[in-house]
């Protein structure tokens, strides 16, 4: 006998509850009407590219990692069952399919607990072997029993690790490493979040080199989001023969919360005869620095402050930006948040989360010459949640591309235009911004 379990329905009674929280919090408007519950899991996806066994091609892993709470649970006699659809496709630049794969995941757990835990998580991933060049990969979940689904889309390089005397793999972070004997194994960090109390974190990577190279000098940086460099380090290491596994302990201590560039170098001599060439390979990847009592969308603490405009007054957003220290802040930040926390006795704040999940989604749809949350599409995506309906008028013959969305309940609607023809959608009605003033 399947029994459903209950998580669906109290988030559902949570996220409706949001109207009411955040109708007197935000200047007298009503707000947080539907929630991202509506919405496909969230989930994580990397890609990691490789030197290849195959001639002429290069080999790509491809990592999806999704939290339990983003997952459908049934019961199935003494334990839960959750199942999700996986599918992946990479297409060239001229929108050619070059690879595609899908598969199920099931996820057994004993408790019921275990349903509801974000911090415990499925992870699948899957191989293939592709000619390097330029890709679109798009990676979709799907949850098997609410139906909902969620899509990640990325631009993918795959290097040519054959024609350098000396390359590098991509990058990848590790979250767990652990040896026996000669064993080793290594959990992945597919959502690119580093704890910013944390000393330091691992990678890695792979380097391809001729057989008269022995060893090589390592440089890895860090840079900040202004691209000023805040770490390096130099190291040398053996290289052991054509292909050779790197594990590298990175100092993150001392970094503030934000995204970083890592970029490691590689530079060795080939000796051939009595003459010798310096050869260079190099790979880089991005991470980010958070808090873990935020949630993952936050990775800019800063930014994440500047983003409460829309639910904020200005002097709650000026005491906020006053502190004096980067602990103090976020203090003052999870302050706010804890006066809107709709169920202040559960460790999870649903009100933060829906929040900034939602600029988490208008980043990834409506950016365009600005950041998403400051379109106006994003604006009103992130006051009132997904609309009711949308009237999409992209070819109009005597009239330039616009778009009408519907908040039936609320009896209110949004008519965005584009005026310059390139996707810059900006709201003409109202003619008053979401306070009543003049635009």
């Amino acid at each position: 006998m399947l029994m459903r379990a209950t998580k669906g329905v109290s988030l559902v009674v949570r996220v409706l509850g949001l109207m009411l929280l955040l109708g007197t919090a935000v200047r007298g408007q009503t707000e947080m009407r539907r929630g991202l519950a509506e919405a496909g899991p969230t989930f994580y996806a990397d890609a990691i590219a490789y030197a290849s066994d195959q001639p002429n091609k290069s080999r790509v892993d491809v990592y999806v990692q999704v939290p339990h709470d983003e997952i459908r649970f049934l019961k199935e006699g003494d334990q839960y069952i959750g199942r999700y659809e996986v599918s992946l496709t990479m297409h060239t630049p001229s929108n050619q399919l070059a690879h595609e794969q899908a598969w199920t995941v099931d996820v057994p757990v004993a408790e019921f607990a275990q349903t509801t835990q974000g911090k415990l998580n499925s992870l699948t991933h899957r191989t293939m072997d592709v000619e390097p060049g330029n890709y679109q990969l798009t990676v979709q979940v799907r949850d098997q029993e609410s139906r909902k689904t969620g899509q990640i889309k990325k631009s993918l390089l795959v290097t040519d690790f054959s024609k350098d005397s000396l390359s590098l793999s991509d990058v990848m972070l590790v979250n767990r490493l652990s040896t026996d004997g000669e064993k080793r194994t290594i959990v992945p960090n597919i959502s690119g979040s580093i704890n910013y109390r944390a000393e330091g974190f691992f990678i890695f990577f792979e380097l391809y080199a001729g057989p008269t190279l022995d060893s090589v000098d390592l440089e890895w940086k860090i840079l900040d989001s202004k691209k000023n460099q805040v770490v390096s380090h130099v190291q040398k290491e053996a290289a052991t023969g054509h292909k050779t596994q790197m594990f590298l302990k990175i100092d993150s201590s001392g970094l503030s919360m934000g995204t970083y560039l890592l970029s490691v170098t590689a530079t060795g001599q080939i000796v051939s005869g009595e003459k010798g060439m310096i050869v260079k390979g190099a790979t880089s990847r991005t991470f980010n620095i958070r808090a873990t009592d935020l949630p993952v969308a936050i990775v800019d603490l800063d930014k994440a402050i500047d983003q409460l405009i829309y639910i904020a007054r200005e002097s709650e957003l000026e005491y906020v930006r006053s502190a004096t220290t980067e602990d103090e802040k976020r203090k003052r930040f999870l302050e706010f948040w804890s006066k809107r926390d709709p169920d202040p006795q559960t460790q999870r704040n649903e009100l933060l989360e829906e929040y900034y999940g939602r600029v988490q989604h208008a980043n990834l749809t409506f950016t365009h010459f600005l950041e998403g949350w400051r379109t106006d599409m994003g604006m009103v995506f992130i006051r009132f949640g997904t609309p009711d309906n949308i009237e999409r008028h992209p070819f109009d013959v005597s009239n330039k591309p616009y778009e009408i969305w519907y908040y039936y309940q609320l009896n209110r609607q949004f008519i965005f235009v584009d005026e310059s023809g390139f996707g810059d959608y900006r709201l003409r009605y109202p003619t008053t911004d979401l306070w009543g003033r003049m635009r």
